[in-house]
């Protein structure tokens, strides 16, 4: 470990700047700084102790509290080195726990080793209740992580001793790290965690002279950046963008994407724009600490080898790859700002472009172990789906496995530790799944589910016995795990397989109504069974034990609207997206529930929420339209049917383009009060662009006429336009084969030709004889041409009588025509 990195966790443990003591550090810190967290151990007192209570003898808990609360009450004399002997001995724990599951080497001893040799033969007791005091909220931790009675004592000591040492400035910041640790052993995030996690990073980002102190400014960029990635973990995007942004201030640099001309193929003649990550550190001053080097030692990073693709791009101008030297702790905050870059924007093909930028960045300058196992293994994951890099992606995942597995490996924990809680560095356990899910996307099962099965994921196992269509063979290796002990989790699993509302109910009740799981696994089937009301019930229930799981909020949301409870399912669906502000299809289901409860200017407002996380779905652009109508967005919708038009090409939707028009010509306020007159160049540049792509929607050209024909404003009538736009329309009706029996397009059909032959007669006006003539003469044989079709459709053969429904409107346009012929006349005879 570096210097300055020694001096940045001594000052997490001392809660102050650790300028003051220089070299001069108390054995157990040297020790701690070393990664001699075993010999920390070894040393405790506190740990062998054994008191005759027979209360301490039932739990290794109590002991442990028993135990401390002894240690720091038996003198007053150096109370500050009690005090930090016991974080640092917390801190320790929870270093092995991280050691032996993220980072390697694996430790050898049991830590059981380390107590008094009361507790050497109660193994499977402690274990049990070790796992059975990490689960939190109805979420049973991870059953595969490795000597889990590390964390256990860990948070004991950080946590339930937290108020004896009230006085520790750094103590909740271990305690954060602890509880964040614990969180990435359950499945669900837990509402529990959150809140104490939150409320701990509140207070310590207030606290004086750590938070405040220029000599701090390391451990301030650090807890920033921890802090960001504690708020992405719960959801608190905006939150974890300050943190970030505040790190980033702190640290004066800054990063932005920019381009660069390059190749990125052996073959490649000519250069391309490509992008590049641009870094710039605005002051450099050879007293602050964050100069210094990391670890000479770093996980190996695999090259690409591929005849085509070549390992990195190669630019035209080598000197845009040249960069300030940055230090491993702005390396961590450059990744916590890609991630918090790449969660505020959406999930394409663009995006995966500008998070390698930022990772080829990352890996070209990294010297720390951490950012670099972060950086390799999001690379393996971008790569997966991409043909000519997949083998490495594949290769290096194993290599991650491989050298946090590996006993005795080198280098030792001092060098891998540094900065572990600044980066999302994954455990083994999840590695090593991602491994699996890389095999099952090349068809792989048999290897990918061997991986599965070792790793105790039970439903990837079931689903790839699934997909091997040995079902019968998923349940019988959960029934065999069963015969060995019976949890709520297998029982899930096993009714998973058996689709078996029995086993969900049984896990329900042996977790003492406590498994979150239980109760939506039940939720879920009745959903599929579209028994809405019992899975309503079901998902309450479950959301009352763990209120942050969004899968749950989103299917309780919808199934409150099967049930046409949409005050229930607008209550989901704002929790849903509280939580999870880009999921867009639960801002539209939110927009259609306050819809349907007659909240249109909400639904209206929800709506667009939703298209700024998905600008891309034309479904939802649709509903915006279509709403937006409905509350008078007038001049809105008009942009929403722009944008359709640029998603769906030939767009059409004929009854918002009338209501438009209506709005239009009779001046109806808009949702802001405004007259829509005032719209009539931009509906008409829209009714331009449509007609452009759609030639043959007679309703289209009908609104266009008006539109044209009207005087609205300082606007004269085009009433040569409306002509020619009234006549498609007409044309459009009467080219549609049998038009002529139905009645109803034969009213719309009359009323339009005697509209149609308004039209000719107003664009006469002025014109001379010739002209006059020919346009009369057109409409007369237009009017003359549909009346003789109805006259013949709608005649009885035998009496020779017009229908009923057929009279009225042939005698207007027998007028109308007539008018026309007398015109005619009187022109000729003049």
């Amino acid at each position: 470990m570096s210097a300055s990195m020694k001096q940045c966790e001594a000052a997490i443990l001392f809660g102050f700047n650790t300028h003051e003591h220089g070299s001069n550090l108390p054995e157990l810190v040297q020790l701690f700084l070393d990664g001699k967290y075993e010999d920390i151990l070894e040393l405790s007192e506190i740990l062998r102790t054994k008191s005759d209570s027979e209360n301490n003898s039932k739990s290794i808990g109590n002991f442990i509290k028993h135990n401390v609360e002894i240690f720091i009450s038996q003198e007053q004399e150096n109370l500050e080195l009690r005090h930090l002997s016991v974080l640092i001995l917390g801190a320790s724990c929870l270093q092995l726990f991280v050691q032996n599951n993220w980072l390697g080497p694996p430790t050898s001893k049991q830590p059981l080793e380390f107590f008094h040799e009361y507790f050497h033969d109660k193994t499977v007791d402690i274990e049990k209740e070790s796992l059975q005091e990490m689960s939190v909220d109805g979420e049973t931790s991870y059953p595969g992580a490795k000597f889990l009675i590390y964390l256990y004592l860990a948070k004991v000591i950080l946590l339930e001793c937290r108020s004896f040492f009230s006085l520790n400035q750094t103590w909740d910041w271990w305690l954060a790290r602890c509880l964040l640790i614990q969180q990435g052993l359950l499945s669900e995030r837990c509402p529990t965690l959150k809140a104490t996690v939150m409320e701990l990073l509140d207070d310590l980002s207030k606290r004086e002279p750590l938070m405040i102190d220029d000599l701090n400014r390391d451990i301030q960029i650090l807890f920033h950046i921890e802090a960001g990635h504690a708020c992405h973990t719960y959801y608190e995007y905006k939150k974890a963008a300050h943190h970030f942004a505040t790190g980033k201030k702190i640290a004066e640099i800054d990063v932005s994407l920019t381009g660069a001309m390059g190749k990125r193929t052996h073959f490649q003649e000519e250069d391309k724009a490509q992008l590049v990550l641009h870094v710039e550190k605005r002051s450099v001053n050879d007293k602050e600490t964050h100069n210094f080097k990391g670890s000479s030692i770093l996980p190996k990073n695999l090259l690409l080898d591929d005849d085509t693709v070549l390992n990195s791009i190669k630019f035209a101008d080598d000197t845009v790859t040249e960069t300030a030297n940055i230090s491993p702790l702005e390396q961590a905050l450059i990744i916590g700002l890609m991630e918090s870059y790449r969660r505020s924007m959406a999930q394409d093909r663009l995006t995966e472009e500008e998070v390698l930028t930022y990772i080829s960045y990352i890996l070209s300058n990294v010297s720390s172990w951490n950012v670099s196992l972060v950086a390799l293994n999001l690379r393996s994951r971008l790569e997966r789906d991409s043909r000519r890099r997949v083998e490495r992606s594949m290769m290096q995942l194993e290599e991650l496995v491989k050298i946090a597995g590996a006993p005795n490996s080198s280098p030792d924990i001092s060098c891998r530790i540094p900065l572990f809680y600044a980066c999302t560095v994954p455990p083994v356990w999840k590695v090593q799944g991602e491994l699996a899910a890389l095999l099952l996307s090349l068809g792989c099962i048999g290897d990918a589910l061997n991986v599965y099965e070792k790793l105790e994921m039970w439903e990837n196992v079931i689903s790839c016995y699934q997909r091997l269509g040995k079902r019968e063979r998923a349940e019988t290796v959960i029934r065999e795990r069963l015969a060995i002990q019976e949890t709520p989790s297998l029982l899930c699993f096993l009714g998973d397989v058996t689709r078996d509302l029995q086993h969900y109910q049984r896990a329900w009740e042996i977790s003492n109504h406590k498994s979150a799981r239980a109760m939506r696994c039940m939720g879920y089937v009745y959903f599929q069974e579209q028994k809405f009301e019992k899975a309503v019930e079901c998902f309450a229930t479950s959301l009352k034990i763990n209120s942050l799981q969004i899968p749950v909020w989103f299917t309780y949301g919808c199934a409150a609207m099967a049930c046409q409870k949409f005050e229930d399912g607008a209550k989901a669906f704002k929790r849903c997206v509280n939580i999870d502000f880009d999921n867009f299809e639960a801002w539209s289901n939110l927009a259609t529930c306050y819809a349907r409860l007659k909240q249109i200017k909400k639904a209206y407002a929800t709506l667009q929420d939703a298209l700024k996380c998905n600008y891309e779905s034309w479904k939802l652009w649709e509903n915006s339209l279509i709403i937006g109508t409905d509350c008078g967005a007038f001049e809105d919708v008009i942009r929403s049917y722009h944008r359709l038009l640029d998603l769906r090409d030939k767009w059409i939707d004929n009854e918002v383009l009338s209501i438009l028009t209506r709005a239009v010509l009779e001046k109806i306020p808009d949702v802001d009060g405004r007259p829509a007159d005032r719209l009539r160049g931009k509906l008409m540049e829209l009714f331009g662009r449509i007609t452009s792509k759609v030639t043959s929607e007679g309703d289209i050209w009908a609104n266009y006429a008006k539109l044209s024909s009207a005087k609205i404003g300082d606007k004269d009538p085009e009433l040569e336009k409306a002509l020619q736009y009234l006549q498609k329309s007409h044309r459009c009706l009467t080219q549609k084969l049998d038009w002529e029996k139905d009645i109803g397009v034969c009213q719309k059909v009359a009323y339009q030709a005697i509209d149609l032959a308004q039209l000719h007669m107003q664009c006469s006006e002025g014109k001379s004889q010739p002209e006059v003539l020919q346009l009369l003469s057109a409409a007369k044989l237009m009017l003359n041409g549909a009346l003789v079709k109805i006259q013949k459709q709608h005649t009885d053969p035998i009496t020779k009588v017009l229908l009923t429904e057929a009279v009225e409107m042939c005698q207007k346009m027998e007028q109308r025509r007539d008018e026309i012929i007398c015109k005619i006349d009187v022109i000729r005879n003049g």
